[in-house]
């Protein structure tokens, strides 16, 4: 009893970390791993009132629970601000576009609605990936140590076949060609930012970088724009019962295919998501999409730690600190797995409806005034935060970003290729 007491405390106290980090911009449930892991004495005594027979290795667990918890409640809550704000981490950067169009049309909620049922449906998908994904990366396939010479040439295939979805027909060779000018401006970003001298913490430097590359372009573009009222939101907008079913499976098959690789993340498995997608008629399947990219991917980074022993997140190392070794030689899950995997499923489970809520409460509130006070008055509230966390240096990468992302609105290609910021320097990598 004293073990469920612990476990539904962490829970609900990562459901409610993962939603602060969540609707706060530049705030990542990377920081909060790190911090438990230099506040884990206090959090042990926290957890020994509730449970005064558990040991070491039993708050190590309850730790990483919450941690479980808080990152799938972040996944979730982020497609908040997304939405609304425009203020893109590299999970929700790719939704901003569709996101922003459901908003315009008076969807904004509906938007977090297919995102959060994405989240959730894509974790249920992950879970029935886990025992077949075990036996892929370990015995007897050993799919892992075979695939790690082929990462880069696998990155490189991504970039290719982003390219090729551009068109290669006679009437489009010249769109072909502005998505390599946009793939290698976006690459040379990604290099100068990710493995050169910026001065930034990794874990902070994502968020000016995506901020600029996909959020800044479209807020200023708004800002300059013509006057006219924001459409009214429907806060109450009826989310479709069907049409779910392959979006949800695409997502988490692209979350699956990245969770093991190393120094790819959710950002890939959203631009893998995003191949084929040419149509500007599919926003709403595409937040499914993307929910269901995010849930896949945060589960299985850590769940593949007691599979192959390597941290592919900054909450799978913290769990592995946490817990030590649990290799899972069976057919079953290892008893700790099914412990974080019940936290995660109680997380997306709770975050979904409270996400949309929170967003139906701002759809609510959401001014019918000039689009461009709005659009400025976001700029100032961005650039505060983008100072507040990554200091000038952030707001100089952010710049340079803008100029980048500004490119393909202009050049009237699709701004994933802008997602070479990050897959370049990883195949360079």
């Amino acid at each position: 009893m004293g073990f469920l007491a612990g476990f539904a405390f962490a829970t609900g106290v990562g459901i409610l970390t993962g939603a602060a980090t969540g609707l706060a911009p530049g705030l990542h449930v990377n920081n909060v791993a790190a911090l438990v892991l230099a506040t884990q004495a206090a959090w042990s005594g926290a957890f020994l009132v509730l449970a005064p027979d558990a040991g070491p290795d039993e708050i190590g667990v309850l730790l990483a629970a919450f941690l479980s918890a808080a990152a799938l409640s972040h996944t979730v809550f982020e497609f908040v601000p997304s939405v609304f704000l425009g203020a893109p981490s590299e999970e929700t950067a790719l939704a901003v576009l569709p996101g922003h169009r459901l908003l315009r049309e008076g969807k904004g909620v509906l938007a977090v609605a297919l995102a959060s049922r994405g989240a959730v449906l894509g974790l249920l998908v992950a879970c029935a990936l886990l025992v077949p994904l075990r036996f892929l990366l370990a015995e007897p396939v050993r799919l892992h140590e075979a695939f790690r010479p082929w990462t880069a040439a696998f990155v490189v295939g991504v970039l290719l076949a982003l390219l090729i979805s551009e068109g290669t027909r006679p009437r489009r060779r010249s769109r072909l060609g502005r998505a390599v000018l946009v793939q290698s401006l976006a690459g040379l970003l990604g290099i100068a930012v990710l493995r050169g001298p910026s001065g930034l913490a990794p874990e902070v430097v994502l968020f000016p970088l995506f901020s600029g590359l996909f959020g800044l372009p479209s807020l200023i573009v708004a800002a300059r724009g013509r006057p006219g009222g924001i459409p009214p939101q429907d806060p109450d907008a009826p989310v479709p019962r069907r049409g779910s079913a392959v979006p949800v499976l695409r997502g988490a098959l692209a979350g699956a295919a990245v969770s093991w690789l190393p120094g790819l993340s959710a950002g890939t498995a959203a631009t893998l998501a995003s191949l084929g997608r040419t149509s500007r008629t599919d926003a709403p399947t595409f937040m499914v999409v993307l929910g269901a990219v995010g849930s896949s991917t945060t589960f299985l980074s850590v769940a593949v730690l007691f599979v192959i022993g390597r941290a592919r997140s900054g909450v799978a190392a913290a769990t592995r600190d946490l817990v030590g070794p649990l290799p899972w030689s069976g057919l079953g899950p290892p008893a700790g797995v099914l412990i974080l995997l019940a936290s995660a499923l109680v997380a997306a489970a709770v975050s979904a409806p409270l996400a949309v809520r929170v967003a139906s409460l701002l759809a609510r509130r959401w001014p019918s005034a000039d689009p461009r006070r709005l659009a400025r008055a976001t700029l100032v509230l961005l650039g505060a935060l983008l100072l507040g966390v990554a200091g000038p240096a952030g707001l100089l990468v952010a710049g340079l970003a803008t100029l980048v992302g500004s490119v393909p609105v202009r050049a009237g290609v699709r701004r994933v290729h802008l997602m070479a910021s990050l897959l370049v320097p990883v195949a360079l990598g």
